[in-house]
């Protein structure tokens, strides 16, 4: 048999007990609230973050892929046959066929979707040829056997609004790839960007 004296003092410590779990529970709510839109902002930013990492690999790839066509003479655009890659038709410039194979819609062309960005906008690749000597921009001729095709890509990635940086904050991604010359370029567009001043003046 318990005592009067314990039982009533058991009484009020469960309710003590009772209302600090009552309490506990509203302040983890509240700290909970505080801390959840900086949770979100993290959350954002990774993702976005991912993203535009996951643009500079594939515009690398493009790069890669596009020198190797050039050292080669090979634009599959070019050709009498039709393919379905081919944005418009088998008249395609290499630089617009590369354009066109970027996994992602926000920087193909030659319709972009908008997407997370400010506004709808497509990569731009260019194909510049540099002496293979000197290192030099070729403005002017044909490129030759060993001389170097430099290929670049770049898409100017609009970040979430006012993040990481507070603004409308732009970095320009980019992919580039340079190798030597096998064969002449004689394709459609082999040119691309010769005397346009797109081209850095030195490989």
């Amino acid at each position: 048999m318990i005592p009067g004296g314990l039982h009533g003092r058991r009484g009020p410590s469960l309710r003590r007990v009772l209302s600090r779990c009552r309490d506990d529970r509203g302040v983890a709510l509240t700290e909970f609230a505080l801390v959840l839109p900086l949770l979100l902002l993290l959350i954002l930013g990774m993702i976005d973050f991912g993203k535009a990492i996951n643009y500079w690999i594939d515009n690398t790839h493009l790069a890669n892929e596009g020198a190797r066509l050039v050292v080669v003479n090979s634009n599959p655009c070019a050709t009498s046959a039709t393919s379905s890659s081919c944005p418009s038709g088998n008249t395609t410039t290499l630089q617009d066929y590369l354009r066109a194979q970027t996994s992602s819609a926000e920087e193909r062309a030659p319709n972009p979707v908008q997407g997370t960005q400010r506004s709808a906008h497509s990569m731009t690749v260019n194909i510049c040829y540099y002496n293979g000597s000197s290192g030099t921009l070729i403005t002017s001729g044909t490129p030759a056997v060993g001389d170097t095709v430099e290929v670049i890509v770049k898409y100017d990635y609009n970040w979430i609004r006012g993040f990481p940086f507070p603004g409308n904050p732009t970095t320009t991604i980019g992919g580039k790839a340079a190798m030597r010359l096998e064969a002449v370029p004689t394709f459609n567009g082999w040119n691309g960007d010769i005397g346009t001043g797109t081209c850095p003046a030195a490989a």
